[in-house]
């Protein structure tokens, strides 16, 4: 993964270089290890610092690319509207990047916010949902990427909307993903004691926090 982020994800943007940095590597070997040792992962990291663009979007993509069949992915946002924001950045990404357009085929090359690709003759699929309107019975069998679930802008969450995004996580959203796909949790804390404080005593999950400091 981190090959992949390094030589082929970072050819999307205007300053490669930035994903040299040393943080980038620990998260990308992290997600490696999680997998490795089928385990699901929650990174923690500030603001401004490539989570959703590599824990969500390439790890989305690499996922996709090294499928031997049909895949399909889950981003999970808080609101659904996020959600299809996450899908149609990394839709440019792929089409900013000469070697992914190569390889991956768009089957919905009018629709921004749908990602719908063909990979080797395999489907490739990234589907969006907010963590209150995913559809009961929904599966995935790629992975599933839980990206800001706490985070609302316009309208910051209190302790009892907290408690309820905790238990629809916990009770519901975390049993999309079939058996054996993994479930990357990325996001920035909102105080003390939130899900993912709750997440590092999970020994389901690998779990990983940078501070700013």
């Amino acid at each position: 993964f981190h090959e992949f982020i390094i030589d082929i994800w970072s050819q999307s943007f205007e300053r490669p270089e930035l994903f040299n940095t040393w943080h980038v590597g620990v998260i990308a070997e992290d997600a490696e290890r999680a997998l490795a040792d089928g385990k699901n992962y929650v990174a923690i990291l500030p603001r401004f610092h490539f989570k959703s663009t590599l824990l969500g979007h390439a790890f989305s993509v690499w996922r996709l690319l090294k499928a031997t069949r049909d895949m399909s992915i889950l981003y999970l946002s808080y609101s659904d509207t996020m959600a299809r924001y996450h899908i149609s950045e990394i839709n440019k990404e792929v089409k900013d990047n000469a070697q992914l357009s190569e390889w991956m085929t768009d089957r919905t090359p009018k629709s921004d916010n749908s990602f719908r690709y063909m990979v080797g003759g395999r489907r490739a699929e990234v589907m969006h949902h907010g963590l209150f309107s995913f559809q009961r019975g929904l599966h995935v069998d790629g992975a599933m990427v839980a990206d800001d679930i706490l985070r609302d802008l316009a309208n910051p969450l209190d302790v009892t909307q907290m408690q309820k995004v905790e238990e629809q996580f916990m009770t519901a959203n975390l049993f999309i993903p079939n058996p054996g796909s993994p479930i990357i949790v990325i996001g920035t804390p909102m105080m003390s004691g939130d899900i993912f404080d709750q997440l590092a005593k999970d020994e389901r999950f690998l779990y990983r926090k940078l501070p700013v400091f």
